[in-house]
């Protein structure tokens, strides 16, 4: 079976997709662990790397005034910690032979390692996403949409600033579905039917 990664949107359901597809294979995915590994691997602090984990990191510029003067951009903790990640990412889908790991530019790091299924998981309705968002988050009616925004422009930027190319273009990945229109389960069936071909 092909290696899986998947990016989303906020409160688009690509988590539960995730956990679906590794319910029917009993092929393990990867998010939050990806951090705890990184940060047992190389001696991070848990709590810097959940700061900089998939967050806006800014311009090279803003970051790098950020730092001392006698640091550079290779000691910086955001570097740290994307590099801790993409190790951590690796090592896995070594160790497991395969995986399916959410965001963290997993299907760039393991990009010509292995046969790759990369994925993108949104959703068209806002709505959609505003009631996901609620029941997962501690967030008001109010502040829903707003803050379901913020998150994508983080993922969006953490993905462009290390990567260099365009979160959500449909260049990047080999099938895009829309969580408004298709269920988790059949989402699930599409990427495994890929997956397994």
């Amino acid at each position: 079976m092909k290696t899986i990664t998947i990016d989303r949107t906020f409160g688009s359901g690509g988590r539960e997709v995730a956990l679906r597809i590794s319910k029917k294979t009993g092929v393990p995915f990867f998010d939050n662990e990806i951090i705890l590994k990184a940060a047992e691997d190389f001696g991070v602090d848990v709590g810097v790397l959940k700061n900089y984990d998939e967050h806006y990191v800014g311009s090279l510029i803003y970051n790098l005034s950020m730092f001392p003067a006698n640091q550079d951009f290779e000691s910086s903790a955001v570097y740290r910690t994307y590099f801790a990640v993409s190790e951590t990412v690796r090592r896995l889908r070594g160790e497991y032979d395969g995986g399916i790991f959410i965001g963290r530019c997993a299907d760039v790091i393991l990009e010509g390692q292995c046969p790759l299924v990369r994925t993108f998981i949104y959703s068209s309705s806002m709505e959609k996403r505003i009631e996901r968002t609620l029941k997962q988050e501690d967030v008001s009616d109010e502040k829903a949409e707003t803050f379901i925004q913020r998150k994508d422009k983080q993922r969006r930027n953490y993905y462009q600033f290390f990567t260099d190319k365009k979160w959500g273009s449909p260049t990047n990945y080999d099938i895009m579905l829309n969580t408004a229109s298709i269920d988790y389960d059949e989402c699930a069936g599409i990427i495994i039917a890929l997956a397994e071909k």
